[in-house]
């Protein structure tokens, strides 16, 4: 392939097929590891954005639990299968402490884990509202 074919535009119907195809994969499901890895990565960030800014006493995050980089604070959350909900889940019931995007991010993971162990869904304050 020359190079002015790969950065030629789609055509229309290019793009279609492909918008198509992407519907059918969401549609049959085949698309859904993707989409909760994706949302886990998204409150990962939420998190991460919340631990860099002070906490209530002015010191920082990482000084308080010893994290102080996005590694240190991800192996953090991935050294017990519960540490990621639980971290979602203490900014319940309001999401104090978190923009809207970020209170989204972390309300959606919370409404995965109810998903999959079968529960009723949370109810959210802020993160619907938001």
């Amino acid at each position: 392939m020359s190079l002015s074919t790969a950065t030629q535009p789609l055509s229309n119907a290019e793009r279609q097929r492909r918008y198509r195809q992407r519907l059918k994969a969401r549609a049959s499901g085949a698309a859904v590891v993707a989409q909760a890895q994706l949302a886990v990565e998204r409150a990962v960030q939420a998190l991460w954005a919340y631990h860099e800014r002070p906490s209530p006493t002015g010191l920082a995050w990482g000084e308080i639990d010893g994290c102080r980089t996005l590694d240190a604070y991800r192996s953090e959350l991935e050294r017990a299968p519960g540490n990621l909900l639980q971290a979602c889940r203490a900014f319940l019931p309001d999401f104090s402490g978190l923009t809207p995007d970020e209170a989204r991010a972390v309300a959606e993971v919370i409404a995965l884990a109810d998903v999959l162990r079968l529960a009723p869904p949370t109810r959210f304050e802020e993160a619907e509202a938001a």
